[in-house]
């Protein structure tokens, strides 16, 4: 492992019917990401860009929904801040910001559009690169030194990068970009995530040598909190991040 685990301070989530974050969305809300925001900043301190890697252990806890979220708040922070969609697969950001879903990362990864063609700027400050086309290689081109060298590109650009990967228990996307960011997050699910599945989780982040900053819990509330952050990811040595975000039950 590379340096320790940060601890998230406790900040809980209401149901919001808009997935996205805004300037008027719930006290709680906002104040829950800019809890996770905060966190990071203090985690890389000498760093000029911080990548940061966003996954979870299974499918439908919220991932997507919260790395475009924390993005957003990046953002509203004036923080210079790009996501990207680097779920080949089942690629939702675009869809959630309702921009474009080509050309994207893979696009620019083949040499079919230039970075300032596949750099969106949104409104709300955020720039986003989406997935773009599905391949039928997303490990590969995620592990190829073209995609090292893009975040090099880009890190002269940005202060944050938000890499917003698969699950890390079914594919090997997330365990590969995390050797190469400065921290990951992990996202687990109230109900749906396991202890089983989240130290399987951790115990691939660790053989990849990532730095995990932290776990978000999404979906919990308050009163279940004290009985479920007992015991996750202790025996590898991980600290527990202390953030909860509840999100939609369809979230990815």
């Amino acid at each position: 492992m590379r340096g320790s685990t940060k601890r998230m301070k406790n900040a809980g989530l209401e149901n919001q019917t808009e997935n996205l974050l805004t300037q008027t969305s719930p006290f709680a809300i906002q104040e829950a990401y800019k809890t996770i925001r905060t966190n990071i900043i203090f985690s890389f301190p000498d760093e000029q860009c911080k990548i940061i890697v966003i996954t979870s252990a299974l499918q439908g806890e919220a991932k997507s929904t919260t790395a475009v979220n924390l993005s957003v708040a990046f953002a509203q922070n004036q923080s210079k801040i790009l996501l990207i969609d680097c779920d080949l697969r089942l690629p939702t950001d675009a869809l959630k910001l309702s921009a474009q879903q080509t050309p994207g990362l893979t696009n620019l990864l083949v040499g079919m559009c230039t970075m300032d063609e596949a750099i969106q700027h949104l409104p709300n400050g955020l720039d986003v690169i989406a997935a773009g086309d599905i391949p039928p290689n997303p490990s590969e081109l995620l592990g190829s030194p073209k995609m090292e060298q893009l975040l090099k590109e880009l890190g002269r650009k940005y202060e944050y990068i938000v890499l917003d990967t698969p699950p890390v228990c079914t594919v090997a996307d997330a365990s590969i970009l995390s050797k190469i960011a400065s921290g990951t997050v992990l996202v687990v699910r109230q109900g749906l995530a396991t202890r089983e599945s989240v130290n399987e989780a951790l115990t691939k982040l660790k053989f990849s040598n990532a730095k995990v900053l932290g776990i978000v819990m999404t979906g919990a509330g308050n009163e279940k909190m004290k009985s479920y952050k007992k015991g996750y990811g202790y025996g590898y040595g991980y600290g527990y991040a202390n953030s909860y975000a509840k999100a939609q039950e369809t979230d990815r």
